[in-house]
C-alpha cells in the first residue's frame, strides 16, 4: 500500500541562529514532494529575541515537546537538523525512539577557531548591552550571542556523551569545506553512535549548513530513508 506522504512529517531544526530561516529551503523542497514539514529554531517553536538566560535544558525540552506533539498527530516523524539543530535531534534520540530517522547536517562535534570564540566570549560584556537591544529588530537577524557560552558548553560536553544510546537511524551530511566544524571529528565520533543504521555522506563543496542545493540535500535524506526501508 502506498503511504500518504502528507501523513509523513519532517521536523527541521535550525542551528545557532536567531530564527529558523536557514531551514526554509529544505522545508520547501520536502513540501514540493508532498511531505509535511515544519521548521523550528534551536530554542523551539516560539520566536525569541532575548537569549540572555536561555539554557540548554530549555532548548532540549522545547524541541522534544514539539517532536512529541508531532508524533501524536502524524503517522511517521523524521528529523533533519542543521548544526546545533542536529545535536538536539540526536539528544532526543538518546532518550526516545519516536523519530523514525534523523539527518544531521554539519554536526559540531568539534568547533574550529576555538581560540577566536574564547576571545569573543571574553569581550561579550562590552558590546552585549547594545547587541541585546538590536537583537529585537527582526530584519537584522543578529546572531544569538547571549546564548553562545551556554550552547558551546552543551556541544562540547553533554552532547558528546551518551551517543551510544542513539538507536535511531542516522545520516550525517558534512561538507569538507566547513569553516565552522572540523569534519575529522565526525569520523572520530561516528563509531560511538549506537544505531546499526548509520551513514556519512561528504560534500566537497558547500558551506557549514550545506544550503547551496536544498533539493539535492532533501533527495539524499529521502534516499537514505528509502534505502533502509525506513520511509
Amino acid at each position: 500500500m502506498t503511504k500518504d506522504k502528507s501523513k509523513i512529517h519532517f521536523v527541521l531544526v535550525a542551528g545557532f541562529s536567531s530564527d529558523h530561516k536557514e531551514a526554509y529551503g529544505l522545508k520547501n523542497s520536502l513540501m514540493k514532494l508532498g511531505y509535511s514539514a515544519y521548521a523550528i529554531s534551536f530554542y523551539g517553536k516560539d520566536y525569541m529575541d532575548d537569549f540572555t538566560y536561555l539554557t540548554r535544558e530549555q532548548c532540549i525540552a522545547n524541541v522534544s515537546q514539539y517532536i512529541d506533539d508531532c508524533c501524536e498527530e502524524c503517522d511517521e516523524v523524521y528529523g533533519i537538523g542543521i548544526s546545533l539543530g542536529g545535536c538536539l535531534l540526536l539528544e532526543y534520540a538518546k532518550n526516545k525512539s519516536r523519530l523514525k530517522g534523523v539527518v544531521s547536517i554539519g554536526t559540531p562535534f568539534k568547533l574550529k577557531k576555538r581560540f577566536l570564540i574564547t576571545i569573543a566570549q571574553f569581550m561579550l560584556p562590552v558590546f552585549y548591552p547594545a547587541w541585546k537591544r538590536l537583537q529585537k529588530v527582526k530584519k537584522l537577524r543578529l546572531s544569538p550571542v547571549g546564548a553562545g557560552k551556554e550552547m558551546i558548553s552543551y556541544m562540547e560536553h553533554e552532547f558528546i556523551q551518551g551517543l551510544e544510546k542513539v538507536k535511531t537511524p542516522v545520516l550525517f551530511l558534512q561538507s569538507k569545506k566547513d569553516k565552522v566544524t572540523d569534519w575529522h571529528a565526525l569520523e572520530e565520533n561516528f563509531g560511538k553512535i549506537g544505531s546499526p543504521i548509520k551513514e556519512i555522506e561528504y560534500f566537497h563543496n558547500g558551506r557549514h549548513v550545506i544550503d547551496h542545493d536544498p533539493d539535492l540535500v532533501a533527495g539524499m535524506c529521502l534516499e537514505f530513508f528509502e534505502k533502509n526501508s525506513i520511509i
